[in-house]
């Protein structure tokens, strides 16, 4: 072998050492390249799991709570519709009393009522009808003995009441009949009947 040959084989060793040495550092830095890539995309899918995971957790909480209470919001409401039924009950049963005993009720109420003794009772039609003749009669003998003067009397107008009565005084008119004092009184009446009723 040449001098020149020798000289082109020791360049041709060097450059496959040099080659192979790149070649070695480019797998070395290419393997941690890939290793530092996998341990990003692992870190990263650790905490996107970790994400939805808390986010699926609070969606669940959400969604209970909110079952919570539209189910509150339901047993109020039919509470409320047991307790609306419960009124409706006691004024139809106040208006379907026998007559005598309605008619005794509401003896006492206008003469409790009465300021004057010269007031004019408002009734429903149906009252009207179902008093019996002698009931103005007994009202005025209530009020005698209580020494107040006896001038009651029943007016020929008609209100759109289901029971009670309204007291007229000139022009004051002070509304007695059932629905209107139940409506007054409920706020007061109400917690004992959700009392008995739950």
């Amino acid at each position: 072998m040449s001098g020149a040959e020798k000289i082109q084989a020791k360049i041709l060793e060097e450059a496959r050492a040099v080659a192979e040495a790149n070649l070695n550092r480019a797998k070395e830095e290419a393997a941690n390249m890939i290793k530092a890539a996998t341990e990003e995309a692992e870190a990263k899918k650790k905490q996107i799991i970790e994400k939805a995971e808390l986010e699926a957790a609070e969606i669940k909480k959400r969604i209970i709570s909110i079952a919570e209470l539209e189910a509150r919001k339901q047993k109020l409401k039919a509470k409320q519709e047991v307790v609306d039924e419960a009124f409706d009950l006691a004024l139809k049963k106040l208006i379907n009393l026998p007559d005598d005993e309605y008619q005794s009720v509401l003896t006492k109420m206008i003469s409790f009522c009465v300021k004057t003794g010269n007031e004019e009772i408002l009734l429903s039609s149906r009252d009207k009808q179902r008093l019996s003749p002698g009931f103005l009669d007994d009202l005025n003998k209530a009020l005698q003995q209580k020494g107040m003067p006896a001038n009651l009397k029943i007016s020929d107008e008609t209100r759109d009441i289901t029971g009670g009565f309204i007291l007229k005084s000139g022009d004051v008119e002070i509304n007695n009949s059932f629905e209107a004092i139940i409506r007054m009184n409920r706020d007061d009446i109400e917690p004992e009947v959700i009392k008995s009723l739950f």
